[in-house]
């Protein structure tokens, strides 16, 4: 793997007991601003951290006197400073050169692209970039001068961390500031030692210019806004106490958790969305790298989607008739979609670094991938008889649905595309990304579903919903109920035995769950469950639970129970 040679696989704990990045007790924005001045960001002065308020646009700005602004940010390639316990992976302390398309509407920042930007090609940074809507403002003291911050993920290209930051400018007529970064939260491998905080200066110029689609930006924008779910503080929800209480403990850093929020009723009761600087002023922009999460919210999702299209008897097709690389070896004999979805393939895997890291993580395109894993060999069981976690199995999931869309739909029919023409968009999440391969023509990329899905809340929260509706929306039947319920519902299906596996007790097409000892009854849990210990929970009642974090709290016992007390689970 060419770009990432000294990549390893997930290492030993670093323990607890060492400390992590502290908590900040430093000052908040106040008027007149002490921090991130005019001057200062003219000048390209080097900024400590700070509280994320300083970020923000301040109660007391004014939107409506903000200067217009439209046209092309173009940031340089420049160093990070970022903190770390181990060495840098090249090019992570490099931010890449990038350039960026804004519209302000309304107050409002707006993107031109709200998708994952590739940097490898005018770059050796490390990261992608994805950008959100952020705010355009004016502070009294600034003169001609107005102010604009937009909230940015930094996202790798191998696992699909999640680096949550956000950068700030003052702007003019046709000229803008250097643009300082700050990344004080994240979902990322602790046990690679990859916690920390990243800041920077970046050289920035600006070519004011009208979008060619600018109304269109707009209107789109507008219409997503209006189309998210309704979210409320946690605080506001009756007996929310103990669950906010769990979701604001300490752990290795001083803000374990990304994020953690309830649904009920269709409304998500968010925790306040805090960093190791203060609360992040765009919540509801915040994406999230959630790893193994991936295999049920896009893996599940495609494949449910797809059941519904053609039919249910594409789980029982067999993955070699797709796989040319797997045909004739005698462990894939039999192997079948609804195996791969289910982890039954009977197939060498696992999630060591022999079985993971070397056939698919060290792989950069789809058919090194493949062939990695056709070389994996053979293991005793049949298919369909004995679970065996494998991110590898998702991965052929993957390479297979390509290959058997394209044999219904032609040549060139991305099946990844189909799902968000046919599922994602009309549930409203037409910007969730997952990580894809590296392939010299990108157009020829297809998602690895093993890991890399970087929601926000609320492109998690409609999914959750549309699998908590039996795969319906809107009164329109998106994805193949039986197959849901097989997922969610012990009476429909009560799933594979795990052998005893730490993370539940049984497995049923990509959801984990497992019995709770509740105050006056036991209850299943079903749960998307991705390293790190990231969270999809689907309780009784269509009650969703949510929790994004990397500090492996692996206790969904604890957390559901702590919701018992916003509603009963017993029947």
């Amino acid at each position: 793997m060419k770009h990432l040679p000294i990549l390893i696989a997930l290492s030993a704990f670093i323990g607890a007991c060492q400390k992590g990045p502290t908590a900040w007790d430093g000052p908040v924005m106040s008027s007149p601003r002490s921090q991130l001045t005019v001057d200062e960001l003219l000048q390209g002065k080097p900024q400590p951290l700070m509280d994320m308020s300083f970020f923000a646009r301040p109660d007391w700005a004014e939107d409506s006197a903000a200067a217009p602004f439209s046209g092309i940010l173009s940031l340089a390639a420049s160093p990070l400073v970022f903190p770390k316990e181990k060495a840098y992976y090249p090019g992570e302390d490099r931010f890449p050169r990038i350039s960026l398309s804004f519209v302000a509407s309304q107050g409002q920042l707006i993107p031109g692209r709200k998708d994952r930007m590739d940097t490898r090609q005018q770059s050796d940074s490390y990261w992608d970039v994805i950008p959100g809507a952020g705010r355009v403002w004016r502070e009294k003291g600034d003169g001609a001068w107005s102010r604009a911050s937009f909230p940015l993920t930094l996202t790798d290209r191998w696992v699909g961390q999640a680096r949550n930051c956000v950068a700030t400018f003052v702007y003019g007529q046709d000229s803008v500031s250097q643009v300082c970064l700050q990344c004080s939260q994240e979902t990322a491998d602790i046990d690679d030692r990859q916690l920390g905080n990243i800041r920077a200066v970046l050289p920035a110029s600006f070519q004011p210019m009208p979008l060619p689609d600018s109304a269109a930006v707009v209107s789109r924008h507008l219409e997503e806004e209006e189309g998210r779910l309704p979210v409320r503080p946690l605080g506001e929800a009756p007996g929310s106490e103990a669950l906010a209480a769990y979701f604001g403990q300490m752990g290795y850093t001083s803000a374990p958790t990304s994020l953690g929020a309830v649904m009920l009723d269709s409304t998500l009761f968010l925790h306040p969305p805090k960093t190791r600087h203060g609360l992040f002023p765009y919540p509801e922009e915040m994406r999230h790298g959630l790893y193994s999460v991936t295999k049920s919210m896009a893996g599940a999702l495609s494949l449910f989607y797809f059941a519904e299209r053609y039919g249910p008897g594409l789980l029982e097709e067999p993955v070699s008739r797709y796989v040319a690389a797997l045909a004739g070896r005698g462990g894939w004999e039999g192997v079948t979609f609804r195996h791969l979805l289910d982890m039954t393939t009977g197939t060498a895997g696992g999630e060591g670094a022999a079985q993971l890291f070397a056939p698919l993580i060290a792989a950069e395109t789809a058919e090194e991938a493949i062939h990695n894993i056709a070389a994996l060999g053979d293991a005793p069981p049949l298919p369909g008889q004995q679970f065996n976690y494998a991110s590898t199995n998702s991965f052929v999931l993957s390479y297979a649905l390509q290959r058997y869309v394209e044999s219904r739909e032609g040549e060139g029919v991305h099946y990844w595309e189909l799902v968000r023409e046919h599922v994602l968009n009309p549930i409203g999440a037409p910007h969730f990304t997952v990580l894809h391969t590296l392939e010299a023509d990108a157009s020829a990329a297809i998602p690895i579903l093993a890991y890399g899905a970087l929601p926000t809340l609320d492109e998690a929260a409609k999914i959750g919903l549309l699998l908590a509706n039996g795969g319906q929306h809107a009164g329109e039947q998106l994805l193949h109920r039986e197959t849901v319920l097989e997922a969610l519902d012990p009476a429909a299906w009560e799933g594979f035995a795990t052998g005893g596996d730490y993370r539940g007790g049984a497995y049923q097409h990509s959801f984990w769950s497992k019995e709770v000892a509740g105050q006056d009854c036991r209850f299943r849990v079903s749960y998307m469950l991705g390293f790190g210990e990231n969270y999809v929970a689907f309780l009784p009642g269509k009650t969703l639970l949510f929790r994004f974090m990397d500090e492996h709290d692996l206790n969904i016992e604890e957390l559901a129970r702590r919701a018992e007390g916003m509603r009963s689970f017993c029947p």
